[in-house]
């Protein structure tokens, strides 16, 4: 049997299919109606949705989870002392040592998401700027704020997702 020469190839092409990451446009402004109204619970939801496509992208870096189970340990605690305290002062309840501790291990878990946030920053910047192989020179570099990344977190990087990472709308 002679084989057609205008044929399209058999083989699969290695090409990642389009949006292999799974990363989804979602609207900013949606995202903060939901931490208001989740009373803040929305943060750490945004971190655990995110995490596996973040780490599908295009770069070296990726998330651990243990940083995401110390932010949701600190909101246990949190609603945990609130609720046991009741009506009495949290440092009265459980006294000035313990709740000296108990502050320090939410600043400790907040420098962490914020290191965590400026990863994701890296992250995206990686994926976003095309290899090339005349070298970085002739190749657009994404660069987004440190300083918008500091003050607006996940709010920020969800913009970059929309903009850089998940392309344009559908429909």
């Amino acid at each position: 049997m002679e084989v057609n020469p205008y044929a399209p190839p058999q083989a699969k092409v290695a090409d990642p299919p389009p949006n292999s990451h799974g990363l989804k446009r979602r609207s900013v402004l949606v995202m903060i109606v939901f931490t208001i109204i989740s009373f803040g619970l929305y943060y750490p939801i945004w971190w655990f949705r995110r995490r596996q496509g973040l780490n599908r992208l295009n770069s070296p870096k990726k998330l651990a989870a243990w940083p995401l189970l110390l932010l949701v340990a600190v909101f246990v605690i949190q609603i945990g002392l609130a609720f046991a305290a009741g009506d009495t002062p949290l440092e009265e309840f459980i006294g000035a040592g313990p709740m000296l501790l108990v502050l320090l291990f939410r600043l400790g878990v907040g420098i962490l998401m914020l290191v965590q946030t400026f990863r994701i920053k890296d992250m995206i910047e990686d994926h976003a700027t095309p290899e090339s192989d005349s070298g970085p020179m002739f190749v657009e570099q994404v660069q987004l704020s440190g300083v918008m990344t500091f003050f607006f977190s996940i709010f920020y990087l969800q913009w970059a997702i929309n903009r850089y990472v998940a392309g344009t709308p559908t429909g």
